[in-house]
């Protein structure tokens, strides 16, 4: 039985509402947080992170805010994150802007071991 053409458009137009709602550029990442902040500088002097570099099996910096986490030290964070594009236009920022999704794992760690243990 063939598609009646008077659906085609109210079809599409309901895809197109799902899909834009749902954001195609939408990024999820799993990343891992040390057990403690160290000094650093950006764009200026500030806290960072540390992130676990899989790729490279070493401990750098994050110089990023992420939103909603209740970063506490002790523990080496396991978070999977959803990634807002900021755009190019912004100075002195990274692309990037991070919010939580969910704490994926929390193991405690000491924050004397510098660098921290792997993870």
């Amino acid at each position: 039985m063939p598609f009646p053409p008077k659906f085609i458009l109210p079809i599409t137009v309901i895809f197109l509402v799902l899909t834009i709602g749902c954001g195609w550029d939408e990024h999820i990442e799993t990343i891992i947080i040390g057990p403690y902040k160290v000094d650093c500088v950006g764009a200026f002097e500030q806290e960072c992170y540390l992130e676990f570099n899989e790729e490279r099996q070493r401990w750098e910096f994050f110089y990023e805010n992420i939103q909603e986490f209740d970063f506490e030290p002790g523990y080496i964070y396991t978070l999977k994150v959803r990634l807002e594009d900021r755009g190019t236009e912004i100075q002195d920022v990274g692309r990037y802007a991070y919010h939580l999704i969910e704490v994926l794992s929390k193991e405690a760690a000491s924050v004397d071991e510098r660098p921290p243990r792997k993870p």
